[in-house]
């Protein structure tokens, strides 16, 4: 099975949608040949194809926006929720390679707060908060801009033969 590379994907839309297809993975990682797999290339396999899966989830409500402008409370619940459910998946893998299991946490912690920055804005929306909808903004974009040096220790990782 090949997998791509994590990457980030970027648009020069709305502030939010670029921050969400840039906290997208599109994980693809070259494991070695069937007969030849280890614990740390199930592992690898286990983590790309149930973060994948939630993450197309993410990618098609963005796009089914209009535009992809999250700018109202119930898509951005509809985020939060989105990202909740992917901190849940990688929160109950299994995975038993140390390295991986380190890499998923750190990765972990940004998917919660990515779920904790799409309520905040939501909360900010409701409330027809500016000033809380930008600094959720902000908490956002200092999860992104981390992401890119998680996305290539777990490529390094599970690239390795």
């Amino acid at each position: 099975m090949s997998m791509r590379p994590l990457d980030r994907m970027q648009s020069n839309r709305s502030w939010f949608n670029i921050m969400v297809k840039a906290f997208r993975l599109s994980l693809v990682v070259g494991l070695a040949c069937v007969s030849c797999r280890g614990q740390r290339s199930r592992d690898c396999e286990v983590f790309v194809t149930s973060v994948n899966g939630v993450l197309a989830e993410i990618d098609r409500h963005v796009t089914q926006v209009d535009g992809g402008e999250l700018t109202n409370v119930s898509d951005m619940r509809k985020l939060a929720s989105l990202y909740q459910t992917l901190a849940d998946k990688i929160n109950h893998m299994s995975l038993s390679t140390p390295e991986l299991v380190r890499e998923s946490q750190a990765y972990l912690v940004m998917v919660k707060t990515a779920a904790n920055a799409a309520n905040h804005v939501a909360d900010a929306l409701a409330a027809e908060d500016l000033e809380k909808a930008l600094a959720a903004q902000n908490q956002f974009t200092t999860v992104v801009a981390e992401e890119d040096k998680v996305v290539q220790r777990i490529n390094g990782f599970c690239a390795a033969h």
